[in-house]
């Protein structure tokens, strides 16, 4: 009788702790992705998957820690992907989603890291008999990311993707990729599908250095410059010309743009991720 009172006792706790964990997603058989999961106090019909991408350092653990307790109290899923550095190198393999090398030779969609999201979705949604809505967040490098999905991936049938405090943008512009839209491959039809789907910009307010902050952002950094004086400019002046983008192919923009009260500059850890799982918690209901 002990016995099963202590097995009891165990479930129970597991139940209302909910419980994180690590396992390995076999996207193939040449990509196998490790994923860090955070589930929250129990599974249901209320559960909602949230993707979250790490940031520049691939510190997916310390991601997925960041959610915890959003997790717990707002009944979220949430999966966090580790790209490494080794297996996905530097901005290209990684921010860029892998579309293109450094040469500027564009690589098949298959080995795009973007297209790695539809199936890591599809297999949890399916693994835990969640109900289709779900989102995806990236904060910096993962923010690059993430709206680079939304812009080169318009089919896919997120519920809501948000994206904060990224360095640059692929902008509307006839500029250069990766800066703008020339030799994206983005079509204007791809565009006004991307524009129909809810995408958030988030971001920090004090989020606002003026240097760069790796030798590959040094490099550019003329580029990135003139999008804006900091992040947090070139955020407002991306959203701005993307509304103006949207009026001239004349779609209606399902974008929205908030700016968070942080004080820390350009982190992540209970800065952002509060308001952004909030905006998930409301729009995925």
């Amino acid at each position: 009788m002990k016995k099963i009172l202590l097995i009891f006792v165990f479930v129970f706790i597991q139940f209302v702790e909910g419980k994180e964990s690590t396992e390995i997603f076999n996207l193939n058989s040449k990509n196998k992705i490790p994923v860090f999961i955070s589930e929250p106090e129990r599974i249901d019909d209320k559960t909602r998957l949230v993707i979250v991408m790490h940031g520049r350092k691939r510190n997916a653990e310390t991601y997925r820690d960041q959610w915890i307790e959003s997790s717990k109290t707002l009944n979220l899923l949430v999966v966090v992907p580790e790209f490494s550095e080794a297996a996905y190198p530097g901005v290209y393999g990684f921010n860029y989603g892998n579309v293109f090398d450094q040469e500027g030779n564009q690589i098949s969609q298959a080995e795009h890291t973007l297209s790695y999201i539809e199936p890591l979705a599809k297999h949890y949604l399916s693994k835990y008999s969640l109900n289709h809505k779900w989102g995806i967040y990236g904060h910096g490098a993962g923010a690059h990311f993430v709206h680079r999905l939304v812009l080169h991936k318009p089919n896919l049938d997120y519920t809501l993707a948000i994206a904060a405090n990224l360095g640059w943008y692929l902008t509307p512009q006839d500029i250069s990729w990766p800066f703008g839209l020339k030799d994206s491959g983005i079509s204007e039809d791809d565009l006004a599908q991307a524009y129909s789907k809810y995408f958030l910009l988030l971001l920090g307010k004090s989020d606002i250095s003026t240097k760069p902050n790796t030798p590959y952002v040094a490099s550019i950094f003329d580029k990135v410059s003139a999008q804006g004086l900091h992040r947090l400019d070139r955020g407002r002046n991306f959203f701005k010309q993307s509304i103006a983008k949207a009026r001239s192919m004349d779609v209606f923009l399902k974008w929205g743009m908030v700016e968070v009260p942080t004080k820390d500059g350009h982190s992540n850890t209970q800065q952002m991720v509060p308001y952004a799982a909030e905006l998930f918690y409301e729009r995925l209901r």
